[in-house]
């Protein structure tokens, strides 16, 4: 049961992407070029289209087979978990204040690093970087 669905997902992969190329080359190639399309384009572009409609068809047929084959065997849809009506509002109040204490020790932290990295207080030194001597 598993190989069918496989193969026919791999001949619509297939199929779709000679449709799509079918589609695009005569542009792609510059065989097109601006105005009215040649009777080599309008072939080109039908055949291309009905291969992409056969792709369609394959992917639509394969979901269709899964799906009976998952009825059969019993499974089901997953359920979604219900929302707690016991939910602890305090419990909310807890978080928010959590998240406003994180907030402010970032914006310190913050702060500190746009003085340099300076703490208040703290005397300003120039960094030694490039001078290119050794202590």
């Amino acid at each position: 049961m598993t190989l069918r669905p496989v193969l026919v997902l791999a001949w619509a992969l297939v199929t779709g992407l000679a449709g799509g190329w079918l589609i695009l080359a005569p542009w792609a190639q510059s065989e097109q070029g601006g105005g009215d399309w040649t009777t080599v384009t309008k072939t080109e572009v039908s055949t291309g289209a009905g291969l992409l409609a056969l792709a369609v068809l394959g992917l639509v047929v394969v979901v269709a087979q899964v799906a009976a084959a998952f009825r059969e065997a019993g499974a089901t849809a997953p359920a979604r978990p219900a929302r707690r009506a016991d939910a602890d509002p305090a419990s909310a109040g807890e978080m928010d204040r959590a998240l406003i204490a994180l907030a402010q020790a970032l914006a310190q932290d913050l702060d500190a690093q746009g003085t340099g990295g300076r703490r208040a207080g703290e005397p300003s030194t120039p960094p030694r970087w490039g001078t290119g001597r050794e202590s």
